[in-house]
Parts: C-alpha cells; sequence; structure tokens
C-alpha cells in the first residue's frame, strides 16, 4: 500500500527503532499482518480458502485486537480468506483506529457496498480489493462467481462517493496465472481509470503463506507471452517499471535462481513485520514462531530468539521455498542486501 508522507515517515521511524535489536534492545514490529479467517465464500480456481468451514471466534479476535492496540505497532493489514466475513470487523477496526494505527483490509471485494459507509466514518486508510480479469467473463469464471465483479464495481464506486477525497485509498490486485496472463495489460489499463493503484503479483504454491489449489500451471512456452504482457504493462505505466515486476518472469520460470535472491527483496519487510494467523499462531511470513498470540505478549514473541535464528537461517541459506508477492515491492534489492549482511554479521 501507498501511505501518506506522515503515515510513511510515522512507519520508517518505528523501523528505525526496531533495527535497535541489533543492540539487543527489546523492540515491537513496526507492521503487523493479520490473518482474520481464513474462510471465504468465492472458489477461485487458484485458490482453497472455500474449503475452511472452521468457526469465526470474534471475541477472541477482538481481545486480539485490544492487544495489537496496546503495543506500539503502527500498521496493521487486515487479511484472510475474506476479513468481511467476520461480524467483529467493525469493532476490530475501531479499536485499531483509536489507538492511532494505519488500517488496511485485503477483501475480494463482494461485499464492500455493505461495509463503505463504516469503511468511511472509521477513516480505514486502505482498501485492496482482488480483481482478477479485465472483463466480467474472465473474472468472474476465475472467481467461480457470476457478478461477481460487477458487484465489485458497485462497492468501488460506494466507497469513492462516500469518502469525498478522504481516505480509504483503494487498490486492486491481481494475480498473474495462466487463464489471464494474455490479458494483463487490458487489466491495468482499466484499473488505473477505477482504482487508486493497480498491483499484480504472479500465482505461485507457498505452503504456509497462502491458500492455493487448481489454476494451470505455467509452461515454459508461456514466457514470451508473459514478458510481453510486462513489458507492455511497465510501458504504459510507468510505475510498474521496477525490480520487483521484471523478477515475474524469473520467478515463474527459473525458480532455482530465486532463493537469495527472493530474500534480498523481502528481508526488510518481515525484518520489520509480525504476521498472526487465524488461530493465533504467530509467524515471521510463512514461518512459525512456536507461540500463539492467545498467551504471549506481542513483544514476548517479536523478541523471542526462534525470530532471530529465522533471519540468520535466511541470511545464511536464503528461502528453500521462495515467493514472489507484494513484500518484495521494494525498487531495489540493495536495502535487503545490507540488511542480510548485517544480520549474518550481528544477529
Amino acid at each position: 500500500m501507498r501511505l501518506s508522507s506522515t503515515g510513511r515517515l510515522s512507519l520508517y521511524a518505528r523501523a528505525g527503532a526496531n533495527a535497535l535489536g541489533f543492540l539487543g534492545r527489546r523492540t515491537y514490529p513496526p507492521a503487523i499482518i493479520w490473518v482474520l479467517t481464513q474462510r471465504c465464500f468465492y472458489r477461485c480456481v487458484h485458490c482453497d480458502s472455500w474449503k475452511d468451514e472452521r468457526p469465526i471466534d470474534g471475541d477472541a479476535l477482538l481481545a486480539i485486537a485490544e492487544k495489537i492496540a496496546a503495543a506500539p505497532t503502527k500498521m496493521v493489514a487486515l487479511s484472510g480468506g475474506e476479513p468481511f466475513m467476520v461480524k467483529r470487523l467493525p469493532a476490530i477496526v475501531a479499536t485499531l483506529k483509536r489507538a492511532k494505527k494505519i488500517v488496511s483490509i485485503n477483501t475480494n471485494g463482494h461485499l464492500l457496498d455493505e461495509h463503505a459507509r463504516w469503511l468511511v466514518a472509521e477513516r480505514v486508510d486502505h482498501v485492496q480489493i482482488s480483481i482478477d480479469g479485465h472483463t466480467a467473463a474472465l473474472h468472474d469464471g476465475i472467481r467461480g462467481a457470476r457478478g461477481s465483479l460487477e458487484r465489485i464495481l458497485r462497492g468501488i464506486d460506494v466507497v469513492k462517493a462516500a469518502r469525498v477525497g478522504g481516505p480509504p485509498r483503494i487498490s486492486v490486485c491481481t494475480v498473474l496465472m495462466k487463464e489471464n496472463a494474455a490479458h494483463l495489460a487490458e487489466l491495468v489499463d482499466r484499473f488505473t481509470t477505477i482504482a487508486d493503484a493497480v498491483e499484480i503479483q504472479p500465482l505461485h504454491d507457498s505452503l504456509g503463506l497462502l491458500a492455493t489449489a487448481g489454476a494451470a500451471a505455467f509452461a515454459p512456452e508461456d514466457r514470451s507471452l508473459v514478458e510481453e504482457q510486462l513489458a507492455t504493462v511497465m510501458a504504459r505505466h510507468p510505475a510498474f517499471a521496477n525490480d520487483y515486476y521484471r523478477g515475474f518472469s524469473r520467478f515463474l520460470f527459473e525458480p532455482d535462481s530465486m532463493p537469495h535472491h527472493a530474500v534480498d527483496h523481502c528481508l526488510p519487510m518481515i525484518f520489520n513485520t509480525l504476521t498472526i494467523r487465524e488461530d493465533g499462531a504467530c509467524r515471521i511470513c510463512r514461518y512459525p514462531l512456536g507461540a500463539s498470540i492467545h498467551d504471549r505478549s506481542i513483544a514476548d514473541v517479536w523478541n523471542s530468539p526462534a525470530r532471530w535464528a529465522l533471519y540468520r537461517r535466511l541470511a545464511r541459506d536464503g528461502c528453500g521455498q521462495p515467493c514472489w508477492i507484494r513484500c518484495h515491492t521494494h525498487p531495489s534489492a540493495r536495502p535487503g542486501t545490507i540488511l542480510r549482511k548485517l544480520v549474518a554479521t550481528l544477529g
């Protein structure tokens, strides 16, 4: 997400304080990614979250929100599954916003029109909506839900009308997969005129990070099409001309070359971000820390030996199952390379 200048400075200040952990200081995560539930009612070809039928304990989630509100963490990204399936979501967001957190919500967008007014009233900072096709036929087919795109667009219109120039900022994120690869440039062209920003991430199977299912796999002969579409996107929309998007082809077609390269891109993010899963389990990215937020404080989890051991292992060995998602959107790998050397030396 793109932050306001004030929000960016505040987050960078928290990241600076977090770096004192190298000197043995007790710190807090500047950012938290919180998966509220893995449940979702769409049946996307590339995701199996719809199989999750675990009940959602709203009171337990609200208790976690109060823990986060009390910590000096600055940014909280609420994710899923589909967060709007959580009935206590307005109370959770209100708790975080009262504590002056930057709050982002990732959603499939289907229920956006029903929640638009309280999102604006609470001044939620960012709403990211998943859209995987430039037409209803393509998007609805991937999502397994007829009428999905039409309803999402209606929800975006309601939010834009209600916010009157204020928050939330709206972004569209699409997953680049075989099913939509030939139309990537058309998708970006269309939704840059509708949303405040558009993001892309490549399809990948990442155990413990995303729920993935049966989308068609890319074949080597698809590489030229993918590179042609990405080149068109970068030419028409210069904001996409960075190392993250240039790395798509390498990730999709040369995955064995990625273990250290991916770490250099993601380390600044995961060094500053705690992930809390729907069952309360705490992780750094996909890696478990062996602790639950239900029975440990955020500070205890964050300052645990397990976290530092993970960073040292990633700095030394790279990532054995690298991903290439939005954590990697730094314009250069250089900050991560420097951080990796610091971890190896001081961590």
